[in-house]
């Protein structure tokens, strides 16, 4: 690759439980590219330009507790030289990339797959990864994992809900985002990730298929969902899902998400065209159920993150709609 070739920095997006983590391990692996812990923080900044000065961002953006999962320690007098959010937010992964001792920076959260077109007009030279994976095995993950605590229906939504949002993103800049499906991934690693460093202005490095995920990055927080992380990369995962699920949330899960699943090439087990009865009352109390343990993990483990973002929304206006999302 010619040593003039433009270096991107990038954004690894996706519903949740699509394979991030391990894209992100299989990326943050190469010797010139440093990514982060997620950083839900970074749309809510790039939102509230309008709102807030950014000498208003910059006192408060120092504060966040991911900065610290980062391993950074960052000051207002870190930023000084940064005129706009997206300044901001790209000086914070420089200097954590220059703490890794590497030179370029990418992002992974998978949430931030709603706010491609706001990443977008930041980040001009940025370019995204959309991973995409059979929605059984995500919701299937969702519903085991102690983060999530999701269930059939709610999980098939959000698949919808974030896997539509990084195609509707997709037909309007093409050339600025790479869709990959995890079981292609996972199936043959090695030209998929060849193909990202093209994609991204950077050589393909062998030794980043061998090197650990990095699972011991992450916190008691996430144990158990990220527990597979320090194996070598394969399909074993695939069709998880089928050990369970159960036969009516499989259709439940189908139902929801045919037309998206049939576009993006995977098939129904059940060609029912309506989806099995559902009360919306049942589902949302049996949501409400795994909310529950889902904000006594964050009281037992994450306390100070979750009472910062809760002010945090508070501030900036964005707490109603914070709590609608959360069932998703």
């Amino acid at each position: 690759m010619p040593a003039s070739q433009k270096v991107h920095p990038f954004f690894l997006v996706g519903c949740g439980r699509s394979g991030t983590s391990l894209l992100r391990g299989l990326l943050n692996a190469h010797p010139r590219v440093a990514i982060p812990l997620e950083s839900l923080f970074i749309a809510d900044y790039l939102r509230s330009a309008d709102r807030w000065t950014l000498d208003q961002i910059k006192q408060h953006i120092v504060h966040e507790p991911e900065l610290r999962e980062w391993g950074l320690r960052v000051s207002v007098g870190d930023l000084g030289r940064c005129h706009t959010v997206g300044q901001v937010v790209v000086r914070l992964h420089e200097l954590y990339a220059e703490s890794k001792g590497k030179e370029h920076w990418g992002q992974k959260t998978p949430r931030l797959v709603r706010h491609l077109p706001l990443l977008a007009d930041h980040f001009p030279d940025a370019r995204f990864i959309h991973l995409v994976r059979d929605p059984r095995a995500v919701v299937s993950s969702l519903i085991r994992s102690e983060v999530h605590r999701s269930t059939p229906w709610y999980g098939a939504r959000r698949w919808v809900m974030d896997v539509q949002a990084g195609l509707d993103f997709e037909a309007q800049q093409p050339e600025r985002i790479m869709r990959l499906s995890y079981e292609a991934l996972v199936e043959d690693p090695e030209p998929r990730i060849e193909a990202i460093m093209e994609f991204l202005g950077l050589e393909f490095v062998p030794g980043q298929l061998e090197a650990g995920m990095g699972a011991q990055e992450y916190s008691e927080f996430y144990a158990n969902i990220h527990a597979n992380l320090e194996r070598k990369v394969t399909d074993r995962f695939v069709e998880h899902w089928r050990s369970h699920l159960v036969v009516k949330d499989v259709a439940l899960i189908e139902s929801t998400a045919a037309p998206l699943m049939e576009a993006l090439g995977y098939r129904r087990e059940n060609q029912e065209l309506e989806p099995p009865r559902l009360s919306r009352l049942r589902a949302g109390w049996r949501r409400l159920g795994g909310l529950v343990p889902q904000l006594w993990r964050y009281l037992r483990y994450r306390r100070s993150y979750l009472l910062h973002l809760i002010r945090r929304k508070w501030r900036m206006g964005l707490l109603g709609e914070f709590l609608t999302e959360i069932y998703y």
